[in-house]
């Protein structure tokens, strides 16, 4: 799974507060952020976003610096007051001392100077992903000695990092995604083999789960004879 679909699919829950003065920039972020969440709301000045704030759950603030009525920083600063875990992407003309200084111990977890584009935004969401797997879970406990990174598809065995191939990916993200199910060779196929031209056979499904099972000492895949494999979970 792409680092893209990951952050899609991390990000679709939650809501998003963006923070913009100018409309036409405001238009251009709003529709990058809908690529990664449905839930995006979209405040003109701090006044406006301090208000929508208070009245619903907001679970990540992205906002500008430059605005009208309380700036960026006197918002974060409000909000900080109330909430100190609210993850905070700043946006900024500028990258002036003043600018960092006065933001300093405000807990921002990421900044984006203007012109923003697509790779930014993406680049400052999987800076806050850490923050956001609190309830997003990015990191899947398999056992008390391993996990699964969803987002950088590998397996995390005590403090060793594992990477996998395209394929052992795909398959981890299917078994994680139903965890605890039994994920059939029809829905396998489909998610493995879907981009190719040639049909999965036993023999190469076998393969991959041979090659997965070798990474770590480990045993968390369990056949389910004739109709699939499930994710073994201590």
């Amino acid at each position: 799974m792409q680092i893209t679909q990951v952050l899609s699919a991390i990000l679709k829950d939650i809501t998003i507060l963006y923070v913009e003065d100018d409309f036409s920039t405001q238009e251009i972020i709003s529709e990058i952020l809908e690529e990664f969440c449905s839930n995006v709301k979209v405040a003109s000045d701090g006044e406006e976003a301090f208000e929508i704030f208070q009245n619903e759950k907001i679970d990540l603030l992205i906002t500008d610096i430059e605005m009208p009525k309380k700036n960026g920083i006197e918002l974060v600063q409000a909000i900080r007051k109330e909430s100190r875990s609210l993850p905070v992407i700043m946006l900024s003309a500028y990258s002036t001392h003043e600018y960092l200084l006065s933001s300093v111990n405000l807990k921002i977890e990421a900044y984006i100077i203007k012109p923003v584009t697509f790779s930014k935004i993406k680049e400052a969401l999987l800076s806050v992903a850490k923050t956001l797997n609190e309830t997003k879970n990015i990191y899947v406990k398999i056992s008390k000695e391993l996990s699964y990174d969803r987002l950088n598809g590998s397996l995390v065995e005590t403090d060793k990092k594992i990477s996998l191939q395209k394929k052992e990916r795909a398959l981890m993200n299917l078994l994680i995604e139903n965890r605890g199910n039994l994920v059939t060779y029809q829905s396998i196929e489909k998610a493995l083999w879907s981009n190719e031209n040639e049909v999965m056979t036993s023999t190469a499904l076998r393969t991959v789960v041979k090659k997965l099972r070798a990474e770590t000492e480990f045993d968390f895949i369990e056949n389910v004879s004739g109709s699939g494999y499930k994710l073994r979970i201590d």
